[in-house]
């Protein structure tokens, strides 16, 4: 393919052997003219990249003319020197951009930064007071997204997460929300406290394979909420299923950063093609997108019917079976419901995707960090003991001690099973380090360092005629897309002293011995787009971690020589930031623990068995 290879020019001896050929060719009808494939395969790669730089030109062109109008007094946001035609797309870094755009940030001396690629605007805000100026005082005026071709490439259904702002994205907030809120969450505690429990017994049963354990965590917890589905090992279909899923969508990039999501019309083009990578990666992961949004809706609603038709057994209170319900409710009284079944399908794959893939992530982090930091979690280890012994608060602030009281199992003769207790929901408003250690994790290590990107949109209170905004003295188009850079606010020195170092003490008030410093913003979105799962979300990874500091004791693993052995971890930054698989040792506090574990594993079974009529579900063939 001479196009592709860059070779424009024409060469008279070729035209004539190729004549030469063509007509020696001729005299079989049977013979296929190869070369006028090629030929036809060049011109039509040809067409489509000039109509591609063409395109970008027009818009190029467009903006540049348009900053001579009078309405556009204000410049745009500084910006690295970028390409003829094809402007910063070259120079915006796939892997680790957040750092780069920090980089550019304090080289501008300018919190936000303009790009322009391919005919796409978009801009970073590189501080917590633009993003909240931005994104949550003009929460209105920034709350649509951007088009993600990518994902609707990978074969995304409608999901809350991915829709534009308009009355189907009204629809899905209205009824994802109210079962999430804070006080609507205290619902799903006694599932999540059973699975942390199963968690903790698995990482000390299996602590080679420590990883499907918290995955499995992540997983059981939103199976049962989403789809009413039970996830008995860490070895379950489910669990592999959902991790497919969540890599696929982990490792796709930058939400809206891809050549589809610039120029919609390109994922008509061969993926084959050198600039059509993430296609490519979107066509061979689009049956793991399917396999969780089809797989998990078909075993529910078989389980449904299976249900309906049961006179003791009532339907589960997850969310496909309730919206299925109230379907049927609505179809049998006339009134109208435009949840259709692809949106169940859609909300209910959001909730488990993002739902195990945050806190599975979280879990891997706050492992990781108690770990490298042994001080840290001696301190947390010596709240949690001092709150499980004495049912009370601890003095503040917390030492760094081993309390001179034993712990709750320290090992003696008179310790057995049934005379000291697990964390309970009571304990987790006491466990005022834990948080603290959970916020730093936040801090350091946020899992989407840019966010979700949102766009901005006309408002009725804009002042400009076509809805551009300004901050700053600096104009922003409307219609740009806007990336909150989440990594480099939580690395801001102006908030955070020492912003490489983990130590969450640094939020505690001066007089109590911290810092006196913030919390960190943005892990969960920005105004009207934020995550409505962040109560249920804290809530899993707040009890998985007062069980984890309860009942293990985590450190480094042991080299051939018999001593701990240090390492440095590993991170993909495709898309999400997430700690590769490392090893470490994991190890009960006590010989009781497993005793214990198990005794509340199965009382918390028992409950759940009486509460669903005492009655075992039946098998679903085939899914």
């Amino acid at each position: 393919m001479n196009f592709l290879r860059g070779n424009f020019g024409t060469d008279t001896s070729s035209n004539m052997a190729t004549s030469n050929s063509s007509a020696a060719s001729a005299s079989s009808a049977s013979t296929i003219d190869f070369q006028s494939i090629a030929k036809s395969v060049d011109t039509a790669a040809g067409i489509a990249i000039g109509v591609f730089i063409a395109y970008s030109a027009y818009k190029n062109l467009s903006e540049a003319y348009r900053r001579g109008d009078p309405w556009r007094k204000f410049p745009l946001p500084p910006s690295p020197p970028g390409d003829f035609l094809l402007g910063h797309y070259r120079h915006v870094p796939e892997d680790e951009s957040f750092r780069k755009y920090s980089e550019w940030s304090k080289k501008y001396n300018s919190d936000v930064l303009y790009f322009e690629a391919l005919g796409t605007k978009w801009v970073v805000l590189n501080s917590y007071e633009a993003a909240h100026e931005l994104l949550d005082v003009r929460g209105r005026k920034y709350s649509d997204r951007p088009r993600f071709v990518m994902f609707e490439e990978m074969g995304w259904a409608p999901t809350l997460t991915w829709l534009r702002l308009g009355p189907q994205w009204g629809l899905h907030r209205k009824v994802l929300a109210p079962p999430l809120t804070k006080t609507s969450v205290v619902y799903f505690q006694p599932l999540q406290k059973k699975q942390a429990m199963i968690m903790c017994k698995n990482l000390i049963e299996n602590p080679e394979d420590w990883m499907s354990a918290v995955t499995h965590f992540a997983v059981s917890i939103m199976m049962k909420i989403a789809y009413g589905i039970d996830v008995d090992t860490p070895t379950d279909k489910w669990v592999k299923l959902a991790a497919e899923a969540s890599e696929a969508v982990g490792k796709a990039g930058a939400p809206a950063s891809s050549i589809m999501d610039r120029i919609p019309w390109t994922r008509h083009l061969p993926d084959w093609l050198p600039f059509m990578e993430r296609l490519k990666y979107a066509h061979q992961n689009k049956k793991a997108i399917q396999d969780i949004t089809e797989r998990p809706f078909t075993k529910s609603m078989y389980d449904y019917y299976e249900r309906y038709c049961d006179p003791i057994r009532e339907i589960q209170e997850c969310f496909v079976h309730k919206m299925t319900y109230q379907r049927e409710k609505d179809a049998r009284t006339n009134r109208q419901n435009d949840y259709h079944e692809e949106n169940i399908k859609g909300g209910a794959a959001t909730m488990l995707i993002a739902g195990n893939d945050t806190t599975a992530s979280t879990v891997n982090l706050i492992i990781l960090y108690l770990v490298k930091h042994p001080r840290v979690q001696r301190r947390a280890q010596a709240e949690v003991d001092y709150i499980l012994l004495t049912t009370g608060i601890p003095p503040e602030p917390v030492k760094d001690y081993r309390p001179t009281t034993p712990a709750p199992w320290a090992a003696s003769s008179s310790n057995r099973a049934g005379t000291i207790r697990l964390p309970s929901w009571a304990d987790i408003p006491k466990f005022k380090y834990v948080n603290l250690v959970l916020q730093e994790v936040y801090r350091i290590n946020p899992l989407s360092p840019l966010g979700i990107p949102h766009a901005s949109v006309k408002d009725s209170n804009d002042i400009d005629p076509d809805g551009d905004d300004t901050y700053n003295g600096m104009r922003i188009p409307c219609g740009t897309i806007v990336y909150p850079n989440v990594w480099a606010m939580n690395r801001d020195e102006k908030r955070y002293r020492e912003p490489e170092r983990f130590f969450p003490e640094r939020y505690l008030a001066k007089e109590e011995g911290g810092w006196g410093e913030p919390f960190p913003v943005g892990n969960f979105g920005f105004g009207r787009r934020i995550c409505v799962g962040q109560h249920l979300a804290e809530n899993s990874l707040l009890i998985a971690m007062a069980m984890m500091l309860a009942t293990i004791e985590f450190d480094l693993p042991v080299g051939p020589d018999g001593n701990p052995k240090d390492f440095e971890p590993e991170f993909s930054h495709k898309g999400q930031s997430i700690v590769l698989p490392f090893e470490v040792s994991i190890k009960a506090r006590s010989p009781v623990v497993n005793e214990l574990l198990d005794r509340h594993i199965l009382v918390a079974k028992m409950a759940e068995k009486a509460a669903d009529g005492g009655k075992e579900a039946p098998p679903t063939p085939g899914i």
